[in-house]
């Protein structure tokens, strides 16, 4: 004889939260710059506001192509010996590598509480080690910020 049992939980609930980042400037952080290995290029503040309800945990990741005058294994060449280095305030360090590495990070994300505001600065160089083999090579490189409302498991 079959058996089947039942009970009612009541007050249970469901809601959404909306996750939302602003950053400012939205204008290009870094003007076209002929660096030579040495060099490096530093970029004005960015703004990244957490302007949704709840806190969130962002990401960085650098969405990069070749430019104007480069192939794509050129843009790669050039991708994997720029180096980015990306700071919070105050004095933390969020990355420094290669452009070509910046992807989901901080690897653990980067709390930002509701509705606070992070300022970052970045800084471009091409170490001396380079050599001539990123010599007349463009990169075109977008910064993606991606923000979930819980770090990733």
């Amino acid at each position: 004889m079959p058996f089947t049992i039942s009970a009612l939980n009541a007050g249970n609930e469901a809601g959404t939260a909306e996750v939302d980042l602003t950053l400012s400037p939205t204008t290009a952080l870094f003007s076209p710059a002929n660096l030579v290995p040495g060099e490096s290029v530093g970029s004005p503040q960015l703004a990244v506001a957490n302007t949704g309800d709840v806190d969130v945990f962002y990401y960085i990741f650098a969405d990069w192509s070749a430019g104007v005058t480069s192939t794509a294994a050129e843009a790669r060449i050039l991708a994997d010996r720029l180096n980015i280095w990306v700071q919070a305030s105050p004095e933390e360090v969020l990355y420094d590598g290669p452009i070509s590495g910046l992807a989901n990070e901080p690897s653990d994300g980067r709390l930002l509480v509701s509705p606070n505001d992070d300022l970052l600065d970045f800084v471009v160089s091409l170490p001396v080690t380079t050599g001539d083999i990123a010599q007349n090579l463009d990169l075109h490189v977008d910064l993606v910020f991606v923000a979930q409302s819980s770090p990733q498991a």
